[in-house]
């Protein structure tokens, strides 16, 4: 009956680690109990489970995502309680913006050389902005100190249907890898 006892106590002790070390995440316990289960390691299926454990860890990704000109930007600001996007009748926005958790306002600039730079949130309009010319960017990161953003990443997109066909692929790429849409459209419409 030992191995019995030694058996149960194991269990229990297993048990309340996974508890312990996961009850803030239930689906990366989850995702980590399957590949436990499933107990093969071969490239294919390590990279699977490495790609979902990372996701897991990360927020929820949203995309506003609309035809152009339907108020993603605006609602955005209204989010934000903050005009920070640059907003406007014709399409504006031609670059992804990330609006992510940060301690204060500030803009991350990613450049397609893979440079990275910091600047204050009164320079967005000059980064993504299609009235300017930015063809070396790659994307923003606009980080906010809003508690909602520490579990929601906000994504937001060219839009579609615009007379920029690049912003329609653009739009399209980035919906491929969120995990949410928020679709805006005019009550005209």
């Amino acid at each position: 009956m030992e191995w019995f006892d030694n058996f149960i106590n194991e269990f229990l002790r297993a048990q309340k680690e996974a508890k312990s070390s996961t009850t803030s995440n239930p689906l990366l316990a989850s995702i980590r109990k399957t590949r436990q289960l499933v107990g093969v390691e071969e490239a294919p299926i390590k990279e699977a489970f490495d790609s979902l454990e990372r996701r897991a860890e990360e927020p929820m990704k949203v995309a506003i995502t609309g035809q152009f000109s339907s108020g993603k930007s605006t609602f955005l600001n209204a989010l934000l309680s903050k005009d920070v996007l640059p907003t406007g009748v014709t399409p504006v926005t031609s670059k992804v913006n990330y609006i992510r958790y940060g301690e204060e306002f500030k803009l991350q600039v990613h450049y397609y050389d893979g440079r990275e730079a910091f600047y204050g949130i009164e320079n967005i309009a000059s980064f993504t902005d299609q009235r300017q010319s930015m063809e070396n960017v790659k994307y923003l990161t606009l980080y906010a100190p809003m508690p909602l953003l520490k579990e929601v990443v906000f994504v937001d997109t060219p839009g579609l249907n615009s007379q920029a066909q690049s912003d329609t692929q653009t739009t399209q790429s980035v919906l491929k890898e969120v995990d949410g849409i928020i679709w805006l459209t005019l009550m005209d419409n």
